[in-house]
Protein backbone atom coordinates (compact mmCIF):
# COMPACT_ATOMS: atom_id res chain seq x y z
CA UNK A 1 0.00 0.00 0.00
CA UNK A 2 1.20 3.13 -0.55
CA UNK A 3 0.57 6.13 1.26
CA UNK A 4 0.90 9.03 -0.37
CA UNK A 5 0.30 10.19 -4.51
CA UNK A 6 3.32 9.92 -6.01
CA UNK A 7 5.83 13.29 -6.61
CA UNK A 8 7.82 14.09 -9.76
CA UNK A 9 10.93 15.42 -7.44
CA UNK A 10 13.00 13.46 -4.58
CA UNK A 11 12.07 14.97 -1.34
CA UNK A 12 14.41 16.97 0.91
CA UNK A 13 14.37 14.11 3.65
CA UNK A 14 15.67 11.81 0.44
CA UNK A 15 18.18 14.02 -1.09
CA UNK A 16 19.87 14.51 2.33
CA UNK A 17 19.85 11.14 3.28
CA UNK A 18 21.09 9.59 0.03
CA UNK A 19 24.67 10.86 0.33
CA UNK A 20 26.08 8.02 -0.23
CA UNK A 21 26.82 4.59 2.24
CA UNK A 22 23.30 3.92 2.83
CA UNK A 23 21.55 0.63 1.83
CA UNK A 24 19.19 0.61 -1.38
CA UNK A 25 17.15 -1.89 -2.53
CA UNK A 26 17.01 -1.54 -6.35
CA UNK A 27 15.00 -3.80 -9.47
CA UNK A 28 15.24 -3.99 -12.60
CA UNK A 29 13.49 -6.59 -15.64
CA UNK A 30 15.45 -9.83 -16.53
CA UNK A 31 15.41 -10.87 -20.23
CA UNK A 32 12.23 -13.12 -19.78
CA UNK A 33 10.80 -9.88 -18.25
CA UNK A 34 10.44 -10.95 -14.40
CA UNK A 35 11.74 -8.45 -11.46
CA UNK A 36 15.10 -8.75 -10.61
CA UNK A 37 16.38 -7.63 -7.10
CA UNK A 38 20.13 -6.21 -5.60
CA UNK A 39 20.99 -4.35 -3.07
CA UNK A 40 23.79 -1.53 -3.27
CA UNK A 41 25.42 1.14 -1.12
CA UNK A 42 26.69 3.62 -3.52
CA UNK A 43 23.48 5.68 -3.94
CA UNK A 44 23.85 9.60 -4.26
CA UNK A 45 21.34 12.25 -5.25
CA UNK A 46 22.89 14.71 -7.31
CA UNK A 47 19.57 16.74 -6.48
CA UNK A 48 15.81 16.56 -6.89
CA UNK A 49 15.47 14.55 -9.99
CA UNK A 50 18.57 12.78 -10.23
CA UNK A 51 20.40 9.45 -8.25
CA UNK A 52 23.67 8.48 -9.57
CA UNK A 53 25.59 5.30 -8.29
CA UNK A 54 28.14 2.52 -9.04
CA UNK A 55 27.06 -0.48 -10.73
CA UNK A 56 30.00 -3.90 -11.16
CA UNK A 57 30.45 -5.02 -14.42
CA UNK A 58 30.07 -8.56 -13.38
CA UNK A 59 26.43 -8.12 -11.97
CA UNK A 60 23.55 -9.05 -13.75
CA UNK A 61 21.72 -5.30 -12.71
CA UNK A 62 23.81 -4.09 -15.53
CA UNK A 63 23.62 -6.12 -17.65
CA UNK A 64 19.66 -5.48 -17.52
CA UNK A 65 20.14 -2.09 -17.54
CA UNK A 66 21.64 -2.40 -20.74
CA UNK A 67 18.92 -3.82 -22.16
CA UNK A 68 15.77 -2.64 -20.57
CA UNK A 69 16.76 0.70 -18.80
CA UNK A 70 13.53 1.00 -16.69
CA UNK A 71 14.73 0.63 -13.15
CA UNK A 72 13.11 0.44 -9.46
CA UNK A 73 14.32 1.75 -5.76
CA UNK A 74 13.67 1.04 -2.36
CA UNK A 75 14.88 3.42 0.17
CA UNK A 76 14.32 2.44 4.08
CA UNK A 77 15.67 5.25 5.99
CA UNK A 78 14.77 6.49 9.64
CA UNK A 79 10.51 7.39 9.53
CA UNK A 80 10.28 6.99 5.67
CA UNK A 81 9.85 4.70 2.88
CA UNK A 82 10.31 5.54 -0.79
CA UNK A 83 10.08 4.09 -4.10
CA UNK A 84 11.77 5.82 -6.91
CA UNK A 85 11.57 4.88 -10.20
CA UNK A 86 13.14 6.01 -13.32
CA UNK A 87 15.40 5.48 -16.62
CA UNK A 88 18.83 4.62 -15.35
CA UNK A 89 21.85 4.90 -18.57
CA UNK A 90 25.12 4.37 -18.25
CA UNK A 91 27.20 7.68 -18.18
CA UNK A 92 30.55 6.70 -17.81
CA UNK A 93 31.35 2.74 -18.73
CA UNK A 94 35.01 2.56 -16.35
CA UNK A 95 34.92 4.22 -13.07
CA UNK A 96 38.55 5.58 -12.43
CA UNK A 97 38.47 5.06 -8.63
CA UNK A 98 36.22 2.26 -7.60
CA UNK A 99 37.46 -0.63 -6.17
CA UNK A 100 36.55 -3.40 -9.05
CA UNK A 101 35.47 -2.53 -12.56
CA UNK A 102 32.09 -0.60 -12.70
CA UNK A 103 30.01 1.56 -14.67
CA UNK A 104 28.59 4.86 -13.59
CA UNK A 105 24.91 4.57 -13.83
CA UNK A 106 22.70 7.83 -13.46
CA UNK A 107 18.94 7.04 -12.70
CA UNK A 108 16.53 10.26 -13.92
CA UNK A 109 13.73 10.34 -11.35
CA UNK A 110 10.23 9.86 -13.06
CA UNK A 111 8.35 9.29 -10.10
CA UNK A 112 8.80 8.96 -6.28
CA UNK A 113 6.11 7.49 -3.68
CA UNK A 114 5.57 6.66 -0.41
CA UNK A 115 5.70 3.13 1.04
CA UNK A 116 4.79 3.78 4.49
CA UNK A 117 1.76 3.46 5.54
CA UNK A 118 0.16 6.07 8.10
CA UNK A 119 1.22 5.70 11.75
CA UNK A 120 3.79 3.07 11.09
CA UNK A 121 7.22 4.02 12.71
CA UNK A 122 9.95 2.65 10.69
CA UNK A 123 13.94 2.92 11.42
CA UNK A 124 16.87 3.25 8.63
CA UNK A 125 18.81 -0.28 7.92
CA UNK A 126 22.36 0.32 8.99
CA UNK A 127 25.72 -0.28 6.99
CA UNK A 128 29.19 -1.30 8.16
CA UNK A 129 31.90 -2.99 6.32
CA UNK A 130 32.64 -4.38 10.24
CA UNK A 131 36.66 -5.78 9.61
CA UNK A 132 36.90 -4.42 5.59
CA UNK A 133 36.21 -0.66 6.77
CA UNK A 134 39.78 -0.10 6.71
CA UNK A 135 40.64 -0.69 3.72
CA UNK A 136 36.99 -0.22 2.13
CA UNK A 137 36.22 3.47 3.96
CA UNK A 138 39.22 5.59 2.16
CA UNK A 139 38.11 3.40 -1.50
CA UNK A 140 34.20 4.32 -1.19
CA UNK A 141 35.05 7.68 -0.15
CA UNK A 142 37.35 8.12 -3.16
CA UNK A 143 33.75 6.77 -5.18
CA UNK A 144 31.85 9.07 -3.86
CA UNK A 145 33.53 11.36 -5.01
CA UNK A 146 33.85 10.82 -8.47
CA UNK A 147 29.76 10.00 -8.42
CA UNK A 148 29.22 13.33 -7.48
CA UNK A 149 32.21 15.21 -9.52
CA UNK A 150 30.95 14.02 -13.03
CA UNK A 151 29.53 16.68 -15.38
CA UNK A 152 27.51 15.78 -17.79
CA UNK A 153 27.06 19.25 -19.31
Amino acid sequence: MSSGDARYALPDALIEYLAGGRLVAGATIDADGRPYTMVMNSVIAIDAHTLRFALDHRTHTLAHLRERPAMMLEVIGDGFVFGVRGEARIVKELMARCPVPSALIQLDVETVKSDLPPGVQIKGIEFDWGSLAPIMGPVEARMFEEIREVDLS
